[in-house]
């Protein structure tokens, strides 16, 4: 049985752990790097988002080790007022199988106070997040293909990366044919019938 530690970034936000916070991040950035391959743009998300973002309460950065200190999984969270997401849920494959992502997702469901968090996941992925998916029935509410990489399809569950406020949508709508319609319209015409309320 592998003794797992498991911790989070903000604990070492303090301006005398800044050398630990800076060994962390980079530690933690250098298990996927290779992200960058199918998510351009992955490793300024990384710092100037998901990292700067763990000094506010919005974002958090979970994280296990080994028996060795090694870190061998983490998982990156958003919690705001649009959405409670599991950003980014990775394990070394090393150690896949050993109970190391159930951990990391019930410690990021407890941050985010959530059993369904927004996730998105790619379609090659979708096996390994079986039983976790029927588990906790996460629901599928969207499929997008190339929202983060031409060819890549990702299935999103427990919400939408793809909001749009339709209502807002219908009102600029509606404004434009009425502004048309008072420009076409003779003077003595009046347009007073259609309202527009916000």
């Amino acid at each position: 049985m592998i003794k797992l530690k498991i911790d989070e970034i903000k604990r070492y936000l303090q301006e005398d752990k800044k050398s630990e916070f800076t060994k962390i991040t980079n530690d933690i950035y250098q298990l996927t790097e290779h992200l960058n391959k199918n998510y351009p743009g992955y490793k300024e998300w990384f710092f100037d988002k998901q990292v700067k973002g763990c000094f506010t309460p919005k974002r958090n950065i979970i994280f296990i080790r080994n028996e060795t200190d090694k870190i061998i999984g983490f998982s990156c969270l958003k919690k705001d007022k649009e959405e409670c997401k599991i950003c980014t849920l990775f394990v070394n494959p090393n150690y896949r199988m050993n109970g190391v992502g159930s951990l990391l997702l019930e410690e990021s469901m407890r941050f985010l106070e959530t059993t369904k968090p927004l996730v998105t996941i790619t379609e090659d992925k979708l096996p390994m997040f079986a039983k976790i998916i029927e588990k906790y029935g996460w629901e599928l509410t969207e499929t997008i293909d190339g929202i983060y990489n031409k060819g890549i399809r990702e299935f999103c569950f427990n919400g939408q990366l793809t909001k749009r406020d339709y209502k807002q949508e219908l009102l600029e709508i509606l404004r434009k044919i009425k502004k048309i319609a008072n420009e076409e319209l003779e003077q003595n015409d009046t347009i007073d019938k259609i309202s527009i309320k916000r």
